[in-house]
């Protein structure tokens, strides 16, 4: 299974990439979001699932997931929003624009791949 990662921290972006790797995840990733929405327009397949960061440069991650959610992805991909924005609204922004998931910094990587495996059941 393919996992998009979009995260700007380099150090959490290489962390996420590292612990879905070691737990069998084919990995791509990404720091800037309108990369992400490129690489997600041009691919004949999108991933199964994406690791969204809220604050990047370019194109924030709810724009990303707002696209998503509009474009005629088959399958659609799950989306777990991983951020330091914590405030209820935030969270429930991100469900109500459709995150799977949505996972506050710091956060315990073994957690976002177990929330991940869940979702990809």
């Amino acid at each position: 299974m393919q996992v998009l990662v979009a995260e700007d921290d380099e150090h959490v972006n290489e962390m996420l990439v590292y612990r879905l790797e070691t737990a069998g995840y084919d990995v791509v990733s990404f720091q800037d979001g309108e990369e992400c929405w490129e690489f997600l327009t041009d691919v004949d397949e999108p991933p199964d699932a994406l690791l969204l960061d809220v604050m990047m440069p370019g194109m924030d991650g709810l724009d990303v997931l707002r696209r998503l959610r509009e474009y005629d992805f088959d399958p659609e991909p799950a989306v777990i929003i991983v951020s330091g924005r914590g405030l209820e609204q935030d969270v429930l922004t991100g469900f109500d624009l459709g995150a799977d998931d949505y996972v506050t910094k710091p956060f315990s990587p073994s957690e976002v791949v177990a929330r991940l495996r869940r979702i990809l059941e």
